[in-house]
């Protein structure tokens, strides 16, 4: 006699059977993976390390975190129905929250298992999220809300590597102020600093979230686009042009800029980039 099981159930039977049973975590494993997890100040590392551990006693099918207006994917896997989102708090302080889809509905004792999970990320993560802000804090200019100096030395490096080795597109606008002296000898430095912040302004909304936005100092700034052609460089120096035309405050104060553009050329660096574009900015400027 052969006995034919109803593939339905059988399904559900062979899902019991893969699936991994959550355990509690005594006080040595909490002790052990939270060491693991200290000392993790680069948010990628620790969220890395937290989800191999819940790995560990948790079937994931996709991971992610919220916080403020980022989205971090830790796990890139596909959605599905089942899924879980927790609320991770540190103190008085909000961590945004994570994300599971799993391949099954978790039972009450999975999701105790990842409130201790929790728990110990949130110090660790808490440490890492501040480490991150400080480090931003370090690479922005404190008037123009851009990146500064320090930060263009490493992220030109990073973007000539991509267009090496991808063969990406990238330009390199440098932009400085006409009549910037002139505003503070007459008005003073607090007109000045309304027309750096001003002008910053214009810069970040001529260009797409992966474009970047720098001030060297003084009047003077850059941006980076990438990827980016002649074409789509000639496009953001339109917008800036049409932007600065329309503010009323810098059309009053007789502000404009001059502008050096040039695209990445292989075995280009950045001082022979620097050097290309600062010589089209004077150009510019002395056929005014």
């Amino acid at each position: 006699m052969i006995l034919v099981m109803d593939p339905i159930i059988w399904h559900k039977k062979q899902t019991d059977i893969s699936r991994t049973r959550a355990k509690p975590l005594g006080a040595d494993l909490r002790l052990l993976i939270l060491q693991k997890m200290q000392g993790k100040p680069e948010l990628s590392v620790l969220l890395e390390v937290f989800a191999l551990e819940v790995e560990k006693q948790i079937d994931i099918s996709r991971m992610l975190w919220r916080h403020e207006t980022t989205t971090t994917l830790i796990r890139h896997g596909q959605g599905t129905d089942n899924r879980q989102c927790f609320a991770l708090r540190y103190a008085d302080h909000a961590l945004g929250e994570i994300q599971y889809d799993t391949p099954y509905a978790l039972d009450q004792d999975e999701i105790n298992l990842l409130h201790t999970y929790h728990r110990l990320l949130a110090g660790p993560l808490f440490s890492a999220i501040e480490y991150r802000r400080i480090k931003e804090m370090a690479m922005r200019d404190h008037l123009s809300g851009l990146r500064n100096r320090s930060c263009l030395d490493q992220d030109i490096l990073h973007a000539i590597a991509m267009s090496e080795r991808r063969q990406v597109g990238l330009v390199l606008l440098l932009f400085d102020l006409d009549n910037f002296k002139q505003v503070n000898d007459k008005y003073g430095h607090l007109d000045g600093d309304n027309v750096i912040r001003r002008f910053s302004s214009i810069l970040k909304q001529s260009v797409r979230t992966s474009d970047r936005c720098y001030r060297m100092g003084g009047d003077e700034f850059v941006l980076l686009l990438q990827p980016a052609s002649e074409h789509s460089a000639r496009k953001v120096i339109h917008r800036v042009m049409t932007r600065i035309e329309q503010d009323h405050t810098l059309r009053s104060l007789e502000i404009g800029t001059s502008i050096g553009a040039t695209p990445y050329r292989r075995g280009d660096t950045p001082v022979s980039l620097f050097e290309r574009a600062d010589r089209q900015l004077y150009q510019h400027k002395r056929s005014k």
